[in-house]
């Protein structure tokens, strides 16, 4: 929820500054659709995580989501020769194995990593809401905005979030209405946590610009090339992610992320 209400303020202020006039109505409608399957696809994302299937749902929904756009490309008439296919094929696998679990060493880690049949179809919506979101989103700025169709993504992605939240805080069993929205947003904990408010703040305003940001430059890139190429190359994060943990946290990798690391600095350039 807060990172959405810093990406809306700040992708308004760059679409003020820049100048850049409103939205048509088909980009508008566009962005909506792009901002509410980002949201589900978020939504269920986490809702696997918290069923105890975060060993799968990082790599299916990485694989769906990147996998999806790279087939509506191709339908859509992209040329994609066999060099970059094959950086494609390459970048996909890189993540898949970054992703997988590893070390699980007592019986609660393991079953961290096992998937309940139940439990296939939110990670199917986390895929398809990742990939639909980059398709939309890709169709809302063919006609050269930039910003306000983030801005609309944005708005229509707080106005679900919190929907949500007082949807799950109606159902809430406590009292009042401020005890159900402080332990529907997990108030009570960050207290028990004394996370001190000069730490909090800045985490929320670097998690929301990122956002931003990511979604930015996914647009400048699907304009520099084609689509299937720009999301192929945007599902890399895990990798930096898992280089970053190792740089500052001094975490080690694993032999198969390792393998993933080397394959996507080989895919790279054959998708150029």
């Amino acid at each position: 929820m807060a990172s959405e209400a810093v990406g809306l303020l700040l992708g308004l202020v760059l679409a003020i500054a820049a100048g850049e006039p409103v939205s048509s109505t088909n980009s508008i409608a566009w962005s909506a659709l792009a901002g509410a399957c980002g949201v589900a696809g978020l939504g269920a994302f986490y809702y696997a995580l918290s069923r105890g299937t975060m060993g799968v749902v990082a790599p299916l929904s990485a694989l769906i989501g990147a996998g999806l756009p790279v087939l509506v490309g191709v339908i859509s008439g992209e040329a994609i020769d066999g060099g970059r296919g094959a950086g494609m094929a390459l970048a996909l696998t890189a993540v898949v194995l970054i992703s997988l679990p590893g070390g699980e060493r007592t019986s609660d880690e393991r079953r961290l990593v096992r998937i309940d049949v139940h439990q296939l179809p939110s990670v199917l919506i986390a895929g398809l809401g990742f990939g639909l979101f980059f398709v939309f989103l890709s169709h809302a700025t063919t006609n050269g905005e930039t910003w306000w169709p983030i801005v609309i993504v944005r708005v229509v992605g707080f106005v679900i979030t919190i929907s949500a939240v007082l949807v799950v805080a109606a159902r809430a069993r406590e009292r009042t209405w401020k005890r159900r929205l402080d332990v529907t947003l997990g108030l009570p904990r960050l207290r028990a946590r004394a996370v001190p408010l000069g730490v909090a703040v800045p985490v929320v305003l670097v998690c929301g610009l990122g956002d931003l940001g990511g979604n930015g430059f996914f647009v400048l890139a699907t304009r520099a090339d084609a689509l299937s190429v720009a999301v192929v190359l945007s599902s890399l994060y895990p990798v930096v992610t898992a280089l970053l943990a190792a740089l500052f946290l001094h975490e080690r990798l694993r032999p198969l992320q390792i393998v993933g690391v080397v394959l996507a600095s080989l895919s790279v350039p054959l998708l150029r």
